[in-house]
């Protein structure tokens, strides 16, 4: 009889501690949320990065707030991020530079495994890339730029987030192409690198169509050409590159998306997927990527995985034919 009550107590407490478990799982999140952006606030990340955590917010009852970490090419905050842990409560928004583009232009070590650290969540969008220049230089067209950079070699200027961002590596490649010496000024993020444009203190620059979009409407800045197979809707009578005459400048889809440190627990990925990805059709999401001509991108964990494992090899192409190796 002893035996028989010790056996029904010991199937009660396995009973107990499964439903405990099972509640545990449930709760999540049950305190705040910090998604983490690699670049300084007003730029097109940071801005989607607010709408998304508004979104998240209202649908999993806990506030998601944004951490912008800008400098050191992202590394400050991938390195953040994926030495947090992983609870589902450290998100990045980032883009595909930390895992495929640092790992190849770094010597040293960076302080995380790229193919390791990280568990991909969801993407959100791809960005339409456009070169533009301030209009006091008096350049109208990419034949005109080209031009003007030949006849006076390192006297034109470019502005970049960094000097391992996909945009960087654009215009070098670019650069390379057609044979010309335009100076490399890095900035913090995409916001002042663009406000120093207009400013007139750099010359040019090329970054998404969403942060440079009003003021060329503005008249404040001239475009040149966006990158890609088609125009962008927004800018119907800026040309393609091809279009341009020039060829050759090929790279992989720039994106953003939402990760999470390595060895994040399955189902906080497919809550998480699953509410950004309801986010992602939201009204004020959709208005959002439109205003900033960003094309959105419902995909699975798995999906974004994928993305970011092809643009290893992708981005590796393109900067062992640049050369480029940072310190």
């Amino acid at each position: 009889m002893n035996r028989c009550i010790q056996s029904l107590r010991a199937l009660l407490a396995a009973a107990l501690t499964i439903t405990s478990a099972g509640a545990g799982a449930q709760v999540y999140p049950d305190k705040p949320i910090r998604i983490v952006v690699p670049f300084s606030a007003g730029g097109g990340l940071d801005a989607a990065a607010r709408v998304l955590g508004q979104g998240l917010t209202k649908r999993l009852g806990q506030p998601v707030i944004v951490d912008n970490k800008p400098g050191g090419n992202g590394l400050i905050a991938t390195q953040y991020v994926t030495g947090a842990k992983p609870d589902g409560y450290t998100l990045y928004l980032c883009v595909t530079t930390p895992w495929s583009m640092l790992p190849a232009l770094y010597k040293r070590p960076l302080g995380y495994d790229a193919n390791k650290d990280y568990t991909a969540i969801s993407l959100l969008a791809e960005f339409q890339t456009v070169i533009f220049v301030n209009p006091k230089t008096g350049i109208q067209s990419m034949k005109g730029y080209i031009a003007h950079a030949k006849a006076n070699p390192g006297k034109l200027s470019y502005a970049s987030s960094g000097s391992a961002q996909p945009y960087t590596l654009a215009t070098e490649l670019l650069k390379s192409k057609v044979g010309i010496d335009v100076l490399h000024v890095p900035f913090a993020g995409a916001a002042p690198a663009t406000q120093s444009v207009v400013a007139g203190d750099v010359d040019s620059a090329m970054f998404d169509v969403g942060g440079a979009g009003p003021f060329i409407k503005a008249g404040r800045l001239t475009p040149l050409a966006v990158l890609g197979k088609t125009r962008v809707p927004s800018l119907p009578e800026v040309p393609t590159l091809s279009e341009a005459g020039i060829t050759g400048v090929d790279i992989p889809m720039i994106w953003m998306g939402v990760v999470g440190p390595g060895n994040l627990p399955p189902a906080i990925v497919r809550k998480l997927n699953e509410e950004i990805n309801t986010v992602l059709r939201s009204d004020e999401m959709t208005a959002l990527l439109a205003s900033q001509s960003l094309t959105p991108l419902v995909a699975s964990p798995a999906q974004m995985d994928a993305q970011i494992k092809s643009d290893i090899k992708s981005w590796g192409a393109v900067i062992r034919q640049l050369g480029v190796q940072l310190d």
